[in-house]
């Protein structure tokens, strides 16, 4: 008997979270956040193309140089930190206006051939918050958009504890 692999048949991207280990400057204090998310998809379609700059992916940047379109970016991460106690959403302290999140594009994944269903991971480095009153306890919360504008399910990080 033959075992056959079972096929990726969802055209909405899945994520898992798979770890988030640090990078170390030469003081050993903690200067880069790795975050690795595992993804499948089942018709192939994550990531853009340089060209992908036309509506729906076209930036939209508003006056202060924000990008308003969510797909323009097709990786998000919003970011927590600990509070007496609690996990809160952090006002951007640049112009207490946005909540402080991560955009990233990552490149067109689609493979070559017949069969598009694909599954890989995601490596995103973070650089420490070096504002004023930032904690050393967050988390991160992750979703990607697929070029059908799919969104995949959101992913939380266990807690980081950066050694600043």
């Amino acid at each position: 008997m033959q075992c056959k692999k079972t096929e990726i048949t969802s055209e909405i991207p899945q994520i898992a979270f798979k770890r988030a280990s640090f990078l170390q400057n030469i003081q050993g204090k903690d200067s880069l956040l790795v975050l690795t998310i595992t993804y499948k998809d089942g018709d192939g379609d994550l990531g853009l193309g340089q060209s992908d700059t036309f509506a729906p992916f076209n930036p939209l940047i508003d006056s202060v140089g924000k990008s308003l379109n969510p797909y323009y970016q097709n990786l998000h991460i919003s970011y927590f930190e600990k509070y007496l106690g609690q996990f809160q959403v952090v006002t951007n302290p640049f112009n207490n206006a946005d909540t402080l999140t991560y955009a990233y594009r990552f490149e067109n994944l689609t493979p070559d051939g017949r069969h598009k269903s694909i599954r890989g991971e995601i490596e995103v480095k973070i650089s420490p918050n070096a504002y004023p009153n930032a904690t050393d306890t967050t988390l991160y919360e992750v979703y990607i958009y697929d070029r059908a504008l799919h969104k995949s399910n959101v992913v939380q990080s266990p807690v980081v504890v950066w050694n600043k």
